[in-house]
C-alpha cells in the first residue's frame, strides 16, 4: 500500500478521527488547528451504538469506554405526562461522554501514531492544484495528496471549496451546563421533558469525576432571547425548570450563577458533494444539522473511517470520489430527518399536535422498533455497510 501525505484542517472529533484512521494505515498525517491548544468545549454528547462500534474500529474503544458512561435508555415526556420518546438500547450500547474527554483520547492516539499536530494555525483557504490539495496557512501553502476540511459547522471552507452551500444558523439553540452530583437516581438514563414545542429540558449522565456523577443539562432557547435570559434573574428560570420537571431539583439547585451556563448555536450545512479532486469534507463541516437525532459525533467518526478505507482501496482521487458517492445520500437522509424533527422540539407553540402525534405513534405496534432502528442502527448493519462495495455504499445503516 502506497503511503500518502494527508493534510487535515481542524482538531475536533472529525479531524482527529480522520487523522487516526489514516495514520494507523501508515500514511503521513498533519493536522492544522486555529486554536493554540486542543479546544473541545461543550457539554456531553451521546454516542449511538454505531458510533461506539466506530470508535472501537478506530482503535480507541477501551480508552473511550474508560472515560464515558453507558446510556441504557432515552426517554422524553411532555408536560401532559405522556411519553413521546422511548428508545431502550437493550443489548446495544450507547454511551455519553464530555467533548473534552473524548478530544483528549483522540489527541493522545494521534500523538501515539505520529500525527503532526500544528496548533495556532488559522487556515485561510483549501483548494486543489492539479492532483494536490493545498492548505494555506498565512502566506504558506502546504501541498498534500488529500486535503480534509474538518473544522466544524461554522466553517466557510466547504463553501469556498465549492463542496457545499454556506451554512445557516437555526433560529433556536440551547443553554447547557455540566453539573456534578453526589447522587442521581437514573445514572444510565438520558431523560427529557417538554413544555409545548418551545421548552425542552434534558439531563444526560456524562462522566464520572471521582465519586461524583457529572451530568449535562440542556434547555432549548431561541438565539434572539439569550441576551434577555442573561439579564433576567436566575431564580425565575430555575422555577420554570422545576415546574416542568420537579425531580430535577438536585441538578437545578447546583446552578447558582449565569456564568455556569453557556449557549450553543446550531448550523445546517448542505453539501453538494463530499469531495472534489484531492479535497474533501467530513463531520459537521460537511453535514452540520440540528441535534435532534444525537448523531453528529457518530457520523463524524464514521466519515473518518469511510474516507480512509476508500483512499486505501483506490488511492487519493478515486478514493475521494468513492467516499463522496457512498456517504452523500446517507448523511443527507439524516439531515433531512433531523430538520423535519426540529420544529417538533424547537418552535413556539403549545405542542398539542406534536404530543398527540408522538404519543399516539408510540401506542402503535412496531413504532418503538422503528424509532430504535432509525436512531440506534445495529452494529452488524454498520459493519456490513462499512465494507466497501456492500450495497453500493458504506457508512452507517440508512434510516428507516
Amino acid at each position: 500500500m502506497a503511503q500518502h501525505h494527508i493534510g487535515i484542517v481542524g482538531a475536533g472529533t472529525a479531524g482527529l478521527a480522520s487523522a487516526i484512521a489514516f495514520a494507523r494505515d501508515g500514511h503521513a498525517v498533519e493536522v492544522f488547528e486555529k486554536h493554540p491548544s486542543l479546544a473541545t468545549l461543550g457539554a456531553g454528547v451521546l454516542i449511538q451504538p454505531q458510533g461506539v462500534a466506530a470508535l472501537d474500529e478506530l482503535g480507541v474503544g477501551p480508552a473511550f469506554e474508560a472515560i464515558s458512561v453507558p446510556i441504557a435508555r432515552l426517554t422524553g415526556l411532555c408536560e401532559r405526562g405522556w411519553t413521546l420518546v422511548d428508545i431502550p438500547y437493550r443489548d446495544l450500547q450507547a454511551r455519553a461522554v464530555s467533548r473534552s474527554a473524548l478530544g483528549s483520547v483522540l489527541e493522545r492516539e494521534c500523538r501515539r501514531l505520529g500525527v503532526r499536530l500544528h496548533f495556532g494555525c488559522d487556515v485561510r483557504a483549501v483548494e486543489a492544484d492539479g492532483n494536490s490539495g493545498i492548505i494555506s496557512v498565512g502566506k504558506t501553502r502546504h501541498a498534500f495528496d488529500v486535503a480534509v476540511v474538518a473544522n466544524g459547522a461554522s466553517s466557510q471552507l466547504p463553501a469556498d471549496s465549492g463542496l457545499a452551500v454556506r451554512s445557516t444558523m437555526y433560529e433556536w439553540g440551547a443553554l447547557w451546563a455540566l453539573i456534578d452530583l453526589d447522587d442521581w437516581p437514573e445514572p444510565h438514563l438520558l431523560a427529557q421533558r417538554y413544555g409545548g414545542t418551545g421548552r425542552m429540558f434534558g439531563i444526560m449522565p456524562t462522566e464520572r469525576v471521582g465519586d461524583a456523577l457529572r451530568v449535562s443539562l440542556f434547555w432549548s432557547l431561541r438565539r434572539d432571547r439569550y441576551a434577555a435570559w442573561r439579564a433576567a434573574p436566575l431564580g425565575a428560570w430555575k422555577d420554570e425548570l422545576l415546574a416542568l420537571w420537579p425531580e430535577s431539583r438536585p441538578v437545578v439547585e447546583r446552578i447558582v450563577s449565569h456564568e455556569q451556563i453557556a449557549f450553543a448555536s446550531y448550523h445546517h450545512a448542505r453539501p453538494s458533494r463530499l469531495a472534489s479532486g484531492p479535497v474533501c469534507i467530513v463531520g459537521d463541516a460537511a453535514h452540520a444539522m440540528s441535534p435532534q437525532l444525537g448523531l453528529g459525533t457518530t457520523l463524524a467518526v464514521q466519515d473518518a473511517l469511510a474516507l480512509a478505507r476508500h483512499v486505501d482501496a483506490a488511492g487519493p482521487l478515486a478514493g475521494l470520489q468513492a467516499y463522496s458517492h457512498g456517504r452523500l445520500r446517507t448523511v443527507r437522509a439524516y439531515q433531512a430527518m433531523s430538520r423535519a424533527l426540529t420544529p417538533c422540539f424547537q418552535r413556539d407553540g403549545s405542542g398539542l399536535w406534536r404530543d398527540l402525534l408522538f404519543a399516539g405513534a408510540l401506542a402503535m405496534p412496531g413504532s418503538r422498533y422503528i424509532m430504535h432502528r432509525s436512531i440506534a442502527a445495529p452494529r452488524r448493519c454498520v459493519r456490513q455497510a462499512w465494507a466497501i462495495g456492500t450495497h453500493g455504499s458504506e457508512g452507517d445503516a440508512p434510516p428507516v
